[in-house]
């Protein structure tokens, strides 16, 4: 009874694993059956959210009244005075320009001191006569051209 079971499982095994002594295919087409190629699935839409390009930085620079041309003069003090490796890329110093944006918007709120940015500066490896410079430029220059224009 055993090799009964034996035989019954391994020729339920090879009919299921499509084995056959058989030399002709388990399924052949006839002549006037139609055979659907199988095709992929087509690829999910890109959602509207991953098509959409991040403009917060433009976007800041516009609000502010900050051209191009500030940002590519603070990327050369900041060069200059070793805030940045040279070159600068134009997204960098688009994004650099953003912070200082920020740090002139935090002193003329009263929320931060240039001096707090200064020390802060100095604290991570920035030389006074480096630091002096650049937020020279900053309080002097950079910070009294933006606008805001919200």
């Amino acid at each position: 009874m055993r090799h009964l079971a034996i035989a019954a499982l391994a020729t339920s095994a090879l009919l299921l694993a499509g084995c056959s002594s058989d030399p002709a295919p388990a399924r052949a087409s006839t002549p006037d059956e139609v055979v659907e190629p199988q095709t992929q699935k087509p690829a999910a839409p890109v959602s509207e959210a991953e098509e959409t390009e991040d403009t917060s930085v433009q976007d800041y620079l516009d609000e502010h009244g900050i051209t191009d041309a500030m940002v590519m003069r603070l990327a050369a003090v900041a060069v200059a005075n070793n805030y940045a490796d040279a070159p600068l890329k134009t997204e960098d110093a688009k994004l650099f320009a953003t912070v200082i944006g920020d740090h002139c918007e935090s002193v003329a709120s009263g929320k931060e001191t240039w001096e707090f940015y200064k020390e802060d500066d100095k604290s991570t490896g920035g030389t006074k006569a480096q630091v002096d410079a650049f937020y020279g430029f900053a309080q002097g220059t950079f910070c009294p051209s933006m606008t805001n224009k919200k």
